[in-house]
Order: structure tokens, then sequence, then C-alpha cells
């Protein structure tokens, strides 16, 4: 008979991304595993999944779980790498809740880590390819990117927007970055900044893109609360496909694979979209954040960017979003996005500084996704105490 356990998130850590050329994969692994078995201390975990999208390119490595629980002692405890891309990390969760609800296991831990730098741009761009359909896309040029600036003018066309309206997405974000110390852009971008950036996929810009960074987060699973203040349980967790390459799809304004993992997610809660108060979604480009959103029935199609631009989704109304900024300030560390994600998600449930504005929010959701629409994560956050 199938378990009905329910699933805490009971420690969690994050090492802020970043160009860490002092460390490398096993080191950041090794930073953020070693905290968060430092706040359970004899959990007996029972597994250790890690969320990674691009360690035989980028490191020459697989078996890449096995190499790193031997770096930091745990020779026999299983560690299962799950890759999906960017959004490995959303997957290792869904993997990892299932065995806990399942009662395989008492306790298991999720580490997210990627080290994107110590190559050059063109090993890294052929890593990032890797996540559009190779064959029919990457081999002739067709990057993440392009993609996503695809996305960008057919939405500016179905709505009637400019560019300028779109800009409200980096601007935001980089407004929330500038008060989060976790952040990798920690800065706030005006207008100007945004339109007088590079030109990196017509009409997508510079500040359009997360930065690609170096890091690790992690956090912990139980079937039971290991304290009793501050506590969140997951609550609901789905996931979504819709893996075709961009040309046989008919609208590119629309994320299928996002509407059936949220739909899911709520479902398994028992909850709806008017339920939610905080929701991170995974915005590697900022046109992609939109997209993610309005999909998931958050937002109405094509009204993101007059919400954000009117404030209307900031701290203090009923639905804020990316209050960490987003991966657009909090960077993009590929398969580990989602896990920064979370992590963000726990603390400002908690209300955890620098998200101690963010008042008695109880349920989130956190979006995952891996390339354009292909394989999805969402999953559903609630603080019991």
């Amino acid at each position: 008979m199938f378990n009905t356990t329910e699933v805490y998130i009971v420690a969690h850590s994050l090492v802020p991304g970043g160009r860490h050329y002092e460390k490398g994969l096993k080191e950041l692994f090794a930073e953020a595993f070693l905290k968060v078995l430092d706040q359970v201390g004899n959990s007996n975990l029972g597994a250790v999944y890690v969320a990674n999208a691009f360690s035989e390119v980028l490191q020459d490595q697989s078996v890449l779980g096995a190499f790193l629980s031997d770096y930091v002692g745990l020779r026999r405890t299983p560690a299962i790498r799950i890759e999906s891309g960017d959004g490995s990390s959303g997957v290792a969760i869904l993997e990892a809740y299932n065995m806990v609800k399942a009662g395989v296991y008492d306790c298991v831990a999720v580490v997210g880590v990627e080290k994107m730098h110590d190559v050059t741009s063109i090993k890294l761009n052929k890593a990032l390819a890797t996540i559009t359909d190779y064959e029919y896309e990457g081999f002739f040029g067709i990057t993440p990117a392009a993609q996503a600036a695809m996305a960008m003018r057919e939405y500016m066309l179905k709505y009637g927007y400019d560019y300028e309206d779109l800009a409200s997405w980096p601007i935001k974000m980089h407004e929330r970055g500038s008060k989060n110390p976790y952040a990798y852009m920690r800065k706030q971008a005006t207008l100007k900044d945004v339109l007088e950036s590079e030109v990196i996929a017509d009409p997508l810009r510079l500040y359009d893109a997360a930065p690609a960074v170096d890091g690790s987060a992690a956090v912990v699973l139980c079937n039971k609360p290991l304290r009793s203040d501050a506590v969140v349980r997951i609550d609901g967790i789905g996931i979504g496909a819709y893996g075709t390459y961009m040309g046989q799809r008919d609208t590119l304004t629309e994320l299928l694979s996002v509407k059936d993992a949220v739909n899911m997610a709520l479902g398994m809660a028992h909850s709806s979209i008017g339920d939610v108060n905080l929701v991170e979604v995974h915005d590697t480009y900022s046109i992609l954040g939109i997209l993610a959103l309005e999909s998931m029935g958050f937002v109405r199609s094509g009204e993101t960017p007059r919400l954000l631009s009117t404030g209307a989704l900031d701290v203090g109304n009923k639905l804020v979003v990316n209050a960490s900024g987003g991966l657009k300030s909090m960077g993009f560390p590929g398969g580990a996005s989602g896990m920064y994600e979370i992590v963000s998600m726990v603390m400002e449930l908690t209300n955890q500084k620098p998200f101690d504005s963010l008042g008695n929010a109880g349920l989130g959701v956190v979006q995952d996704m891996a390339g354009f629409d292909l394989v999805s994560t969402a999953i559903v956050l609630r603080r019991v105490t």
C-alpha cells in the first residue's frame, strides 16, 4: 500500500552564484551539502540526489553522484545524479520527494551543483546548445537565446508591445536583486541600461539574459519536521512535458509543459491559483519568466509587462513574483537553477532575511524548466507553523 507520509524541507543552504575560480565542482557540492548536514545532525540520510546538467561536457565527468558522495565521505550512501538540462533540480526534487513519500527513506538530501566557468565561452555555448534538439536546432546555430528571441518577437507582435514594455522584467528583477545579499547581480537597472545593452539575438538584449554562474544549493527532505518553528512542507509537485523542437509548435507564447505541471501540483495540494502568495519562475531569459507566469494562470495572457510596470506584482500585493530577483539576479547555475529558486522560496516563506518583509505568506509555487518548454516541474510549498 502506498505510504501517505508528508514530506518536509527541514534544512537548506545556498552558495551565492559567482565565478568561483578557486573552487571545483566537488568543493561547491561539499560547501552546500555540509551546511545542510550540519543543520540536521544525525538524520541518517538514505540517499543523495544530485541535480547537474553539464558535467560530461564541462568537467568530462560522468557517474557524478558517486564521486561527489565519496568526496564528502559518504561512500556507502547512494548518490543519484539527475539530468534534465537546466530543469534538473525540479526533477531531482520530484524523485527525492517520491522516495520519502513512499516510505523508502526517512530523509534524503538534494543538491544542485554546476561549474559553468573555467572553460572557454565556446565550450560553455556548446554545453548550452545541448538543451536544444541538437540534430534539428543546435547543429544549425539555434541557441537557447535564439529560441527566447523568437518567443519574444511573437509575444510583442501578438499583444502589441514594444521592446521597452518588456524591459519591465529585467528592471524589476534587478530592483529585487539589489536587496538580496545572495544575488549575483546586486545592482539596480534603468530603462536606459537595458536599452543600451548589447543585442544578443534580436530583440533579446544582454539584460534579458540571466548571467551564467558557478553555484550550489541544497535541501534535506524528511518525513517529519526536525524542529517546531518555521516548517515548510511540500504540498504538491507536478511535472509536464512538451518535448518537441520549435519548428513543430503552433505557438511560442504558451508553455504547455509549465501549464500541465502547475495544474498537477495544485491539484495534489488541493489548492488553486488564488491561494498562492509567492511564485518563483525560471527566468533564464526575461520572456521565459513572463510566459511561465502567464502559462501557469497567475496572470492573464499578455498582461505581465503592464502589471510589472505598475507594481502590481511587488511586495505588499496578494501575489509577489520572484522576490529573490529571479535567476536574472541570482544567476544561472545550469542544472542547479531550480535549487536556487527552491531555497529562495523556503527563505521567503519562513521570513528569513532579506525576505522578512513578505509578511505572513503561507503558500508558494516554484517553477523549473528544461530548455524551451521541454520538461517542467512545479512545486507547491506551504509554511505549516
